[in-house]
């Protein structure tokens, strides 16, 4: 029994979140300023664009880190050998057979990507973490150890970086 444990993306929560706190921090500086072009001022007459930047990050981009822990929820994974079971804060836990599991693409529909597909090609569930993205091939590995299935590796490239498409069908 093996246990994973990771922060989950969720796109569209992520960018609200972003959007909805970039606002009111705008919000926040422009009435501590005094309006907004009060605080176009002040950022040109602070001096240092170099400081202006780094004092921005630190204050505005560090608490982020911290509150997407908030947005991101956490998800535990179990594999015993015989079954998968997805645990999420406020949702009820999906066991999922490792006989219900005909293909495993680790990293073929996106990068840091685990998607599980049944026997008439249904997507079982996507795994697709914030953190913690060497969990993916070590649950793969859980999977497919219990049956036999082909091994199929593709080379796929994303910008500049190249990487292993790996699908395994049974």
């Amino acid at each position: 029994m093996k246990t994973y444990q990771y922060l989950e993306v969720n796109p569209g929560k992520g960018i609200a979140f972003a959007l909805i706190y970039m606002v009111i921090v705008v919000l926040i500086a422009s009435f501590v300023f005094g309006g907004f072009f009060e605080l176009a001022n002040a950022v040109d007459n602070f001096g240092s664009a170099k400081f202006v930047g780094f004092l921005t990050g630190i204050i505005v981009i560090a608490p982020v880190f911290l509150l997407i822990r908030l947005v991101y929820p956490k998800v535990h994974i179990v594999t015993d050998g015989s079954q998968l079971t997805i645990s999420r804060k406020k949702q009820q836990d999906r066991i999922i057979p490792f006989t219900d599991i005909f293909i495993v693409a680790l990293n073929a529909q996106r990068m840091n990507t685990l998607t599980l597909y049944g026997r008439s090609g249904e997507v079982l569930i996507s795994i697709l973490p914030f953190n913690n993205h060497p969990i993916l091939k070590q649950i793969a590995e859980d999977i497919i150890s219990g049956g036999t299935f082909q091994k199929t590796v593709e080379s796929k490239k994303l910008f500049n970086t190249s990487y292993e498409a790996i699908t395994y069908r049974r």
